[in-house]
């Protein structure tokens, strides 16, 4: 018979996994300073403004995870009318023009020890505290009755609607997951598996994005799955494992349908599928048929690389057995690697054209 470790699983993402509004405040606040930043460039520099602003990526998505060692930022997309990015002869501004312009535009109203930054997808903002903010920058028109959002990528500009992967996250994390509470569980396995992939100050993993597309590729409605947080995240881990043996290309889930994966970064493919064969043999502990509340504290804890289950299992440990509910906190941690005990809203690499 194996062990059900939902309760303890679901007190850890409360505490150490998940990010409340009050943990994105100050994020919010940087972003609106950075709106108003632009719109003051902008008017001084007598260019376009930006028709509207779009929050998106793990933000929008809803799948911030804590982090010790990074810092939150938002992906805040700009759009301008593809009109009113035309240059002074008529003919449309460049993509880098246009994130030249953005640039300029917010650096000319602060004083920044870092300047903002043109990269291949973004403007990027940085913070001394090594928050930043990303801007990429848009341009939306219509055509034949239909309308078109581009991004300003590396050398030209991409079709790309920044709302389009958010409204595909969300579409199926209502699909396929059992509940309908606190998010939704596909929603959760999201930040579980992210909370995982970053335990380890020395891994590099893939990106947000691309381990939320492989969870939604290898999550399916299954109701055993209801109320169970710890099977579900096996189920996942086993699926994306054995899917990156067979394929460790992925692509985008809405069009443009391209390959989000490079040549230059397989090795934090290869990392994830590799580092999967540990984390399911502890996880899958609580199948054992000898499996106890013990075993699996301490298989959750070499697992997600925290000291939150410290205090339970020393209450075990010490024959103070209590009612299973754990208190967790104390201790150093453990497991492979080296430590990282989440405590703030994680950052992403940025930058990449991938918001999730």
């Amino acid at each position: 018979m194996s062990y059900n470790a939902n309760d303890h699983l679901v007190k850890f993402h409360a505490a150490r996994v998940f990010v409340d509004n009050e943990s994105l405040s100050l994020a919010r606040q940087r972003r609106q300073a950075n709106r108003e930043r632009l719109k003051k460039g902008l008017d001084s520099a007598k260019e376009p403004s930006p028709i509207e602003h779009v929050a998106q990526g793990s933000y929008a998505m809803s799948t911030m995870v804590q982090s010790e060692s990074e810092s939150s930022d938002i992906d805040d997309g700009v759009v301008f009318s593809r009109e009113a990015l035309k240059g002074s002869r008529g003919g449309d501004r460049t993509a880098n023009d246009a994130k030249e312009m953005v640039r300029a535009a917010v650096a000319s109203t602060d004083n920044f020890k870092t300047p903002p930054e043109v990269r291949g997808n973004c403007v990027r903002i940085y913070y001394a505290d090594g928050f930043h903010v990303d801007m990429p920058v848009y341009r939306k028109y219509e055509e034949n009755g239909t309308t078109y959002k581009e991004l300003a990528s590396t050398g030209s500009w991409k079709a790309s609607a920044p709302e389009d992967i958010t409204t595909w996250f969300n579409g199926q994390v209502t699909a396929k997951s059992p509940d309908d509470t606190n998010g939704r569980q596909m929603r959760r396995t999201v930040r579980l598996l992210k909370a995982w992939s970053k335990s380890r100050t020395s891994w590099s993993m893939p990106s947000g994005f691309i381990l939320s597309v492989l969870v939604d590729e290898q999550y399916y409605y299954n109701q055993s799955w209801k109320d169970r947080e710890d099977l579900a995240l096996l189920g996942v881990m086993r699926g994306i494992r054995t899917r990156l043996f067979s394929n460790e290309r992925v692509h985008r889930p809405v069009s443009p349908r391209e390959e989000i994966t490079r040549d230059s970064t397989l090795g934090r493919i290869r990392k994830l599928r590799d580092e999967l064969e540990y984390a399911i043999d502890e996880l899958s502990k609580i199948e054992r048929a000898d499996c106890d509340e013990l075993m699996a504290l301490k298989a959750l804890k070499k697992l997600f690389f925290t000291d939150f289950f410290d205090g339970r299992i020393k209450e075990i440990e010490d024959g103070d057995g209590g009612d299973g509910g754990g208190k967790g906190g104390g201790g150093n941690g453990g497991g492979r690697g080296l430590a990282a005990v989440p405590t703030s809203p994680v950052k992403k690499q940025g930058g990449s054209g991938q918001y999730a």
